[in-house]
C-alpha cells in the first residue's frame, strides 16, 4: 500500500517541474551562501555593526544615505537567505532515512559543525572565538541527534509519540542553551519533518507552519514540495564532503574579505 501510495504521488508530480536531492543541495548552499554575505560582508565587513549600540546604529543609517542602502541590500539577502532554512531540514530527514550509517552520517556533522567555528566567528564577528551564536551545522548536529532519537521509539505505539516530542523538545533547548544559529527552530522544523514523513502532503502543510517561526523560511517549501527524491546513486565521496566543506570555505573566504577591510 506504501508503495502504491508513493508511486501515485510520484505520478501526480510528474505533472509539473521537479527537482533531485542534489538540486536541492545546490540551491540551500546558495541560499545559505546569500544569508551570510549579509551577515559578514555587509553587517560585520562594511558596516561594522558589532561597534555600534543600537543607538549609535540608528543615527549612522539616519545620516548616511550609503549605510542605509548597505543596510537594506542586508536585509533582503538576509530574508531570501532564510529560505534555506527548512530545505536544509527536509535534507536533514532525507538523511537520516537513506544513510547506510548513522554514525558515520552524524560524525561527518560533528566534524565539520567544530571545523566551521572558528571561519563562523571570523566571518560574523571578526573574533577567532565568540560565545554569542554558534555556528548553524550545531543546530544540524543537535536536530540530527534529536531525529535519530525519533527514529529509535518509533514502533512503540502512543508511546513512541510521547518520547518523539520529548527527543524533539530535548533537541531545542540544547539548541538554546549553547545559541545555535536558527537553533530551536531549525530542530522544531525537522522534527515535524520526520515525524510526517509518511504522510507528504500534511508534512508540508505542517513543515510551512513550524517555518513561520521564521520570516521567509516558509517559502522553502516551494522548492521542497517539486523534489522527486531522486538522487545521484553514482555520488562520489568528494562531492559528497564537498556539501560539507562549502560552508566552512566560504565563512573562511568571506572571513578573509572582512579583515582585509
Amino acid at each position: 500500500m506504501a508503495a502504491e501510495n508513493e508511486s501515485g504521488m510520484r505520478g501526480r508530480r510528474s505533472l509539473f517541474p521537479s527537482v533531485s536531492v542534489n538540486t536541492l543541495k545546490i540551491a540551500s548552499a546558495i541560499l545559505l551562501t546569500l544569508y551570510f554575505f549579509s551577515a559578514a560582508v555587509i553587517q560585520n565587513g562594511i558596516l561594522h555593526v558589532n561597534s555600534y549600540t543600537p543607538t549609535q546604529l540608528n543615527e549612522l543609517l539616519g545620516g548616511d544615505p550609503q549605510a542605509m542602502l548597505w543596510a537594506g541590500i542586508a536585509s533582503v539577502a538576509e530574508i531570501v537567505g532564510m529560505i534555506a532554512i527548512p530545505i536544509y531540514a527536509y535534507l536533514l530527514v532525507q538523511g537520516v532515512e537513506h544513510t547506510s550509517s548513522i554514525g558515520k552520517y552524524a560524525l561527518s556533522v560533528l566534524i565539520f559543525a567544530i571545523i566551521s567555528e572558528v571561519p563562523y566567528d571570523l566571518a560574523v564577528y571578526g573574533q577567532v572565538w565568540s560565545w554569542e551564536t554558534q555556528n548553524p551545522l550545531w543546530a544540524v548536529f543537535i536536530a540530527l541527534v534529536s531525529l535519530c532519537l525519533m527514529k529509535y521509539v518509533e514502533g512503540r505505539g502512543a508511546a513512541s509519540y510521547a518520547l518523539g516530542a520529548v527527543a524533539a523538545l530535548g533537541g531545542c533547548l540544547w539548541t538554546t542553551l549553547i545559541n545555535c544559529k536558527f537553533g530551536w527552530g531549525f530542530v522544531f522544523i525537522a522534527a515535524v519533518l520526520f515525524l510526517l514523513r509518511k504522510w507528504r502532503t500534511i508534512s508540508l502543510i505542517a513543515g510551512v507552519g513550524a517555518s513561520l517561526v521564521y520570516i521567509t523560511a516558509a517559502m522553502g517549501f516551494i522548492l521542497i514540495s517539486i523534489c522527486n527524491g531522486e538522487r545521484r546513486e553514482d555520488e562520489s565521496w568528494v562531492s559528497k564532503y564537498a556539501y560539507y566543506a562549502y560552508y566552512p570555505i566560504v565563512l573562511l573566504l568571506m572571513a578573509l574579505w572582512v579583515k582585509m577591510q
